[in-house]
């Protein structure tokens, strides 16, 4: 198994100035006149520390039309740098509720069973309010389907992390490489 992170970029990460530029590359690529101005340091510092970052394979140099040496990070970089939102936790939690909510409806408990059993009284008000509109509400299916929808989008999503699980998730591991 590769390693996650190998001892170069350790040793590239250990001192805080390169991890400030890391995280300023992040936002947007910067020249190395831009970076020390920011950071308060001289340009030939920086110059150093974006010469380490970039045998460490986290930054390059971004090719422009102008004189101008502007520097950005890898996907090496960026795998370590840029905040990733984490798809996984929104897919299950959406899988869950969808799973729950179809359950539930698929089970008939959507609310019109509870609430004649909750009240005292609201059989005899529900049935002869039954007769009155009896014309107009057509036989329920024998299933519901929004349930049946909801359960089969949270199976989806269960497939999809089980798939990103399985398939999808060494990218952090290729970028290492």
């Amino acid at each position: 198994m590769p390693e996650v992170i190998d001892r170069q970029t350790i040793k590239a990460l250990g001192i805080e100035t390169r991890q400030d530029i890391m995280k300023m590359l992040a936002n947007r690529p910067y020249t190395a006149s831009e970076i020390a101005k920011i950071r308060k340091k001289h340009v030939t510092t920086i110059a150093e520390h974006l010469t380490v970052l970039e045998k460490s394979g986290l930054v390059r140099k971004k090719d422009s039309t102008n004189k101008w040496v502007y520097y950005e990070l890898t996907e090496r970089g960026e795998h370590l740098f840029k905040p990733q939102f984490y798809s996984w936790v929104v897919v299950l939690s959406l899988s869950i509720v969808f799973m729950f909510v179809g359950l539930l409806r698929l089970a008939g408990l959507n609310g019109t069973q509870e609430a004649s059993q909750a009240v005292p009284g609201a059989m005899p008000m529900m049935a002869a309010r039954s007769t009155e509109i009896a014309g107009n509400i057509q036989a329920a299916p024998a299933f519901d389907v929004v349930g049946l929808v909801l359960i089969v989008l949270g199976i989806a999503g269960f497939a999809y992390l089980a798939y990103r699980k399985y398939h999808g998730n060494s990218t952090l591991q290729r970028a290492v490489r």
